[in-house]
């Protein structure tokens, strides 16, 4: 399955773009010129305050890319941050250029001839009252959301073809506990993310924003209860931010006989942690002829991979 962020790399491609994937945004570079981009289906305001965080200090052109639609709020608030919004319109339009670029030789103009100039496309003006809308689930007594599928049966179906020859496909929602981070580094700068603990087996990792929460799905699925509880995964995400901190914040100096490792302690304020609830991850199950597999619904990445044969070896993969 195609998504936004594969077009979005190749019409930077074809714009001649060098073009690398980092913590989630894809980064392109051309000659003097750079940008970054957020691409996401269904943009929430956390996933423009955490992008307008972490590529604060980049030089480059900020891209942010949505075809859900985004209030004239957002809008105003990309503006004011320097940050260019592309929303289904001038991505078509992009898509457009791409498409006829493969039967004619004719280069159609591209948004990315603007992106590149030094000023910023004019957006609709907030009224100065206006508040940015944010959204805040701060309790873990917030209601449980399910993050919504976008990899379908037949996608999974014709992954595990090629992969592991699948014969079973069992959908299963998958408890995660959710907190928001904002770390405060040194010289202005700001880290964001989510640290997502896994209920089941208490994997901790870092999400980015991107999905959409729904309440409820239409595919027939079976729902797994939490293994542990709300203040085991508080423990667990503190446990990692901090190590997200430290990564941070810690200088190697090499001298050659030996290295001097510099910390920074979290001061007072540093780290900011905001609990956003249970959420259930749908992942595909699959059983094949060859070996098993676990596949997220949302992103449509393998998350683990058995192989059965000789060796009866093993590969994991995140997604």
């Amino acid at each position: 399955m195609t998504t936004l962020k594969d077009h979005m790399m190749n019409i930077l491609r074809s714009r001649e773009f060098a073009v690398e994937e980092r913590d989630g945004y894809l980064y392109g570079s051309r000659d003097d010129v750079s940008v970054v981009v957020l691409a996401a289906s269904d943009m929430l305001i956390e996933d423009v305050q955490d992008f307008i965080r972490n590529v604060r200090g980049f030089s480059g052109r900020k891209i942010v890319a949505s075809l859900g639609k985004v209030d004239d709020s957002v809008q105003s608030f990309l503006q004011r941050n320097n940050v260019h919004y592309w929303g289904r319109e001038e991505i078509e339009h992009e898509l457009g250029n791409l498409q006829l670029e493969t039967v004619t030789d004719d280069r159609g103009k591209s948004l990315f001839d603007e992106i590149v100039s030094d000023e910023l496309p004019q957006r609709p003006a907030e009224p100065p009252e206006q508040a940015i809308p944010v959204i805040v689930e701060s309790s873990e007594e917030k209601a449980e959301r399910i993050v919504k599928p976008n990899f379908s049966l037949e996608d999974v179906k014709y992954l595990a073809r090629h992969e592991v020859q699948g014969y079973k496909y069992e959908l299963e929602l998958v408890p995660h506990y959710l907190f928001h981070f904002v770390l405060d580094l040194e010289d202005g700068k700001q880290r964001a993310g989510i640290a997502a603990v896994n209920a089941l087996t208490s994997h901790v990792e870092t999400w980015r924003w991107g999905f959409e929460l729904v309440d409820s799905i239409d595919l027939p699925h079976s729902k797994r209860e939490p293994k542990i509880d709300f203040e085991k995964a508080r423990q667990m995400a503190n446990d990692l931010i901090a190590k997200e901190y430290k990564a941070h914040v810690e200088t190697v100096r090499d001298f050659g006989h030996s290295e001097i490792i510099e910390r920074k302690k979290a001061g007072k304020g540093s780290v900011t942690i905001e609990p956003k609830g249970l959420v259930y991850l749908p992942v595909w199950c699959v059983e094949g002829t060859r070996g098993a597999m676990i596949v997220n619904s949302s992103s449509g990445k393998i998350i683990s991979e058995h192989m059965h044969g000789g060796g009866n070896s093993a590969e994991t993969r995140q997604g």
